[in-house]
């Protein structure tokens, strides 16, 4: 029996939103960025732009209404030009936002940015089609 191949290509699209420490509280949930149905993240990152300066730690956590962890659990964000990976699931996304948590380490932080990522398809959108 043979593979029926789908002729049908799928562009990757990317998102980026910047996070600032003026725009959270710690351990509540925020809508950060709206994915379309059926979307799979493929790749997706934190990258600190500006130290956070809590007191003994700074981490954020990226997920979505359902999970609150989903593709990231506990990412540190403390270092200038850290960069640390999402993990990518393989879930497919409903539709709708993905949520950033961020949790301090305690203290009165008074700087922190960090750039989220997010790369992912769309099942059942094709930008394309390719036969060889």
């Amino acid at each position: 029996m043979a593979i029926t191949k789908d002729a049908n290509v799928q562009a990757v699209v990317s998102k980026t939103v910047t996070i600032n420490l003026a725009d959270v509280t710690t351990g509540v949930d925020y809508e950060a960025i709206d994915l379309p149905p059926n979307s799979i993240i493929q790749y997706g990152a934190l990258f600190t732009t500006e130290a956070w300066n809590s007191t003994t730690s700074d981490v954020l956590d990226v997920g979505d209404s359902a999970s609150q962890n989903r593709y990231l659990n506990d990412g540190n964000i403390r270092s200038a030009n850290a960069l640390v990976a999402l993990v990518p699931t393989g879930f497919v996304h409903p539709g709708g936002p993905l949520t950033v948590r961020w949790v301090s380490g305690g203290g009165t932080p008074t700087t922190g940015k960090v750039r989220l990522t997010v790369n992912y398809i769309q099942l059942g959108k094709s930008a394309a089609t390719y036969e060889a």
